[in-house]
């Protein structure tokens, strides 16, 4: 899903009035609000908890629109569901206080810098409406405010609406199925490849992660999470070179990195050992249905060629 700004607002007969303060105490949570909120607290990637694994697909602004448009998809958010703003108007911030139609969801969400993913920034608004209390649950929906207090005035952060279950689907995909190896597989899958896991001698082997085939085409991925805008080193390549000399195997090496910094004789190496790189917007290009694999291919027999 693209979000283009046709954010909308509904005032109507399905309106409900409630309070953020819970009425009991402790409040009654469903299962699946209880589920979420354990996810939220503890288990999110990237997040400040003892329990929280790492996952760079989710932090790279390069994958963003993909893994966002997953999780609306999990909410069952549309367009004009989402919004994200410098700020949240004072108007919008009104209409949640005043009341919230039952029979939609709404996110409407602030970015802490120009680094931070959308995908971020709605886990991190809605992880701290809740550590801080901030939220109840109205009818089958659960709203809540990410707030700053100065001394005179409130500043709101964020601001969602959603349906518990929904969350639940969105956080079990991000915690169990979001992965850069998958990510790649389905780019892979698009181009007309057959995707399955790295064997050899029929056995399943960790020296590759990935295995893809198309036509009389071999191929053996290895994906590294490289850091993001970091130039890859020549040591970095030349290990990779290595490695792949003691892979007996009729498959080419594939090396997918978040990286698409490459000096010039790591391309040349790479080239003549007959290694394909591919970097994010590789990837990317992919998942559209451009087989960028055998376009590199082309590439690299023209180069040797000229060599």
């Amino acid at each position: 899903m693209q979000i283009t700004k046709k954010f909308e607002l509904k005032k109507g007969k399905n309106t409900y009035k409630y309070e953020i303060k819970h009425k009991e105490i402790p409040i009654k949570l469903n299962e699946d609000l209880d589920e979420a909120i354990k996810y939220l607290l503890w288990y999110v990637p990237n997040i400040s908890s003892e329990q929280a694994s790492t996952s760079e697909l989710l932090t790279n602004p390069e994958y963003d629109d993909y893994i966002f448009a997953e999780i609306t998809q999990a909410m069952k958010l549309e367009d004009e569901d989402v919004l994200f703003d410098e700020s949240i108007a004072e108007d919008i911030v009104d209409y949640f206080l005043e009341g919230i139609n039952i029979n939609e969801q709404k996110l409407v969400m602030t970015l802490a810098d120009e680094s931070e993913t959308k995908t971020m920034a709605v886990l991190r608004h809605i992880r701290n409406a809740i550590a801080h209390g901030n939220f109840n649950v109205v009818k089958d929906l659960v709203i809540g405010f990410d707030i700053k207090r100065y001394q005179d005035e409130t500043e709101y952060r964020g601001i969602f609406q959603i349906n518990p279950r929904n969350l639940l689907n969105a956080l079990r995909n991000i915690q169990f199925q979001y992965t850069t190896e998958k990510f790649v597989a389905n780019a892979f899958i698009k181009c007309g490849y057959k995707v399955e896991a790295y064997e050899e001698k029929y056995k399943l082997s960790h020296k590759f992660d990935l295995y893809a085939r198309k036509k009389d085409s071999r191929y053996a991925i290895e994906i590294k999470p490289y850091p993001y805008k970091k130039e890859i080193s020549e040591d970095y390549v030349n290990e990779m070179i290595k490695n792949t000399k003691d892979i007996k195997s009729d498959a080419k090496s594939i090396l997918v990195v978040n990286s698409s910094y490459l000096s010039e004789n790591s391309k040349n190496e790479l080239i003549k050992n007959e290694i394909i790189l591919l970097d994010i917007k590789n990837i990317k290009k992919m998942s559209k249905g451009r087989d960028m694999v055998s376009e590199i291919v082309r590439e690299q027999r023209f180069y040797k060629k000229l060599g």
